[in-house]
């Protein structure tokens, strides 16, 4: 007996060309009668948590590949529900990535994207989401499989929306038999399925191409049918070695696709709405385009060697441009059909460009530079996100190539700082392309500029984005690469206390009951905070007291806490580090607060309420005292009790609850305590914080 994970585990999982479309998933009456039960079984064992079993799975293994000759629907709803289960509770799922489909291109393609991709899965509609994904093609609808999937997917969704089964999907388990050895010969699995398909798309797809060349030119007939198997063949062969399968089919197909693709956009903006077909491939490739796909193909072996020189990977190196990731190279990436976004789609069709006809040169690099600026721009901040989510989409390519390709082998930084730019509907925000322009000014203006401002751009919190730190000041811009990198290089706590010397930055996210969310910056994630508008005053005032405080955090904070005697919110924040620290037992703490009012605030432990959240006024109380705080859910406050007493953080001061004042007479003469209908408000005053306060009534109280 077998299960999903210990076949996917042991093989590649590769439904044939033979085999029919996913049906499971289809919309028809049986399908959705077939499915409906067969979902019904599943999610009885997996409640239960017994053992379902699924008959037998059997086919070849060929080459360390598992090719089914029956089993290929309940295979494929098996991996859509170790895919959905581990998304969905963040578990390991990289064996997943064995299983693949010989089919079409687009399922194989689908497979890998939806591992790779993230959702959201508190989504009630997931397969719209899916599809509206930044890495879903359109044409991949017209896919019966990727149909089914999809569909599979939603009822997946809406029947196992609040369950967490991953590791009982384990219990479903079938018979694993492999023909061979059965005694039965391979050629049987291709006689008992023999349907009239060619097993091999490649040597189809030279045939159909090699022909519509020949009605175009003759002569770029006869190069390709040479250098297909030959010059081109060289390149492609060492993919074939690594994967062992020593074919070069899917990764000529692979960039055949992309380059398709960016042709396409080059010269239309509507989206490729269909697979790349015969149909296409005559509609696309004009005279033109057949030879500019032969000259990337001549330069493919340049290409794949100017990333290291064009690209670092996430920091400034002299004479590149940071990529912001660990594989720079993206030519590798398209041809083993591997994810990539469609900036990187973007730099990487400059660069053939830019290859065909020259060498690499601060033209090229300064053009990649920009355009990996303008790009990562395209995007925004969901609500109660602490990050920003890519809009970069299919239908921006065309203007972008339009806007981009015209700088090509030009001093873009000239053009710019005495043209500027053509508008366009290319996504750009009128204020994203001015940020270009006024760098571009600064650096055709004087080059002691180029270097300070590459530095900012490729710093992994700005990511070209430096609006907030361009100053018209070479000597300060040196400065601002050296103190950024210094102080976010510090704890969460540190950085943001020191921040708070200067005034109050914090971003509004988002709403909950408690009040206003307001995210305070985080490791990872401080690149919201540096790229909000509208920060550049205050980036000027905070670098310029870091300087004045010897680049010392600690002293830029001693200092504000000796001027300042106003005990408001800041001044807690920046004086007790308690406030701002993670609080590990609030699970995800990132650094955001629900706001009611300056004092009933709680630190939440996830994006929302229904996550544990503390009183960061409370928590340093309980941890100067040692004490064992009450952490809350939902939408109340979070208080410590002592002696039958509770008490909250409120605007007033502490709020004491089941205060008994005769019993604790000797303290009511102590303390400013104000009497309120339902409860009492310890009073601060202006010679001690509250903070001091609560502690000194506290041990008060425990002596008593």
């Amino acid at each position: 007996m077998e299960n999903f994970k210990g076949v996917a585990e042991k093989y590649i999982i590769q439904i044939p060309i033979i085999q029919r479309d996913y049906a499971q998933g289809r919309k028809d009456k049986k399908a959705s009668q077939v499915r409906e039960k067969f979902l019904d079984a599943i999610g009885e064992v997996l409640e239960s948590d017994t053992d379902l079993h699924l008959d037998f799975v059997y086919g070849s293994i060929i080459r360390e590949k598992f090719i089914p000759l029956d089993g290929q629907q309940r295979l494929t709803t098996l991996f859509l529900l170790y895919w959905y289960f581990g998304k969905k509770e963040g578990k390991g799922i990289q064996f997943l990535k064995n299983f693949t489909y010989e089919t079409r291109a687009s399922s194989r393609e689908f497979c890998h994207k939806l591992i790779e991709g993230e959702l959201n899965f508190k989504d009630d509609d997931i397969s719209n989401q899916i599809k509206d994904s930044s890495w879903f093609l359109a044409y991949w609808e017209n896919d019966p499989t990727i149909q089914a999937m999809l569909t599979m997917i939603s009822d997946i969704h809406q029947k196992f929306y609040s369950n967490l089964f991953f590791d009982r999907l384990d219990n479903i388990k079938f018979n694993f038999f492999e023909l061979g050895k059965s005694g039965l010969a391979d050629d049987l699995y291709i006689k008992m399925n023999a349907r009239g398909k060619s097993l091999t798309e490649f040597e189809d797809f030279k045939a159909k191409f090699e022909k519509h060349i020949s009605t175009i030119d003759n002569n770029l007939k006869i190069n390709f049918s040479h250098k297909i198997d030959n010059d081109w063949t060289d390149f492609f062969w060492e993919f074939g070695v690594k994967d062992e399968s020593f074919l070069i089919d899917k990764f000529f197909m692979n960039y055949f696709s992309y380059v398709t693709e960016m042709l396409h956009f080059r010269g239309n903006s509507k989206a490729l709405n269909e697979e790349i077909n015969l149909k296409t491939i005559k509609k696309i490739y004009t005279k033109d385009n057949i030879q500019f796909l032969f000259s990337s193909l001549d330069k493919l072996q340049q290409v794949s060697n100017s990333f290291r020189s064009i690209f670092s990977i996430d920091d400034y190196e002299e004479d590149k441009v940071a990529l912001f990731d660990k594989d720079i190279n993206i030519l590798n990436k398209i041809v083993n059909g591997e994810s990539v976004n469609i900036q990187q789609k973007l730099l990487l069709f400059l660069i053939i460009n830019h290859l065909i006809d020259s060498e690499i040169n601060d033209e090229l690099i300064d053009l990649i530079r920009v355009a990996r600026n303008l790009t990562n721009r395209i995007r925004h901040r969901k609500t109660a996100y602490i990050y920003y989510t890519g809009d970069l989409a299919n239908e921006h390519i065309h203007s972008l190539l339009k806007l981009f390709l015209k700088y090509k082998n030009k001093n873009i930084y000239y053009e710019l700082g005495n043209y500027g730019f053509e508008r366009s509907n290319s996504g750009i925000t009128q204020a994203s392309l001015q940020y270009e322009i006024d760098k571009a000014k600064l650096i055709d203006y004087k080059q002691t500029f180029k270097i300070p401002i590459f530095k900012l751009e490729d710093y992994k919190y700005t990511r070209g984005d430096i609006h907030n730190f361009l100053v018209s000041d070479s000597a300060e811009l040196n400065y601002y690469n050296e103190a950024i990198r210094e102080i976010y290089s510090d704890r969460d706590s540190m950085i943001v206390r020191s921040m708070l010397t200067v005034d109050d930055y914090a971003m509004e996210i988002g709403w909950t009951l408690l009040g206003n969310k307001y995210f305070f910056g985080k490791r990872n994630n401080w690149e919201v905070i540096l790229t909000a508008t509208n920060k550049q005053d205050f980036f000027r005032d905070y670098l310029t007291s870091f300087k004045a405080n010897d680049l010392s955090l600690k002293k830029l904070i001693s200092s504000y806490l000796q001027k300042n005697t106003v005990f408001n919110w800041r001044y807690y924040f920046v004086k007790y580090p308690e406030m701002t620290r993670q609080i590990s037992r609030i699970s995800t703490d990132n650094n955001v607060y629900a706001w009611q009012d300056d004092f009933s605030l709680e630190k939440m432990g996830g994006s929302n309420l229904n996550a544990y959240h503390q009183n960061p006024y409370i928590n340093v109380i309980s941890i100067k005292l040692g004490l064992e705080p009450f952490i809350i859910q939902y939408d109340e406050f979070s208080y410590i009790q002592i002696k039958k007493i509770i008490i909250y953080s409120g605007l007033e001061g502490w709020e004491l609850y089941s205060f008994d004042k005769e019993k604790y007479s000797a303290i009511m003469s102590k303390y400013e305590i104000e009497e309120k209908e339902k409860y009492y408000v310890l009073k601060e005053n202006d010679c001690r914080d509250r903070i001091e306060l609560l502690i000194e009534f506290i041990n008060d109280l425990n002596m008593l």
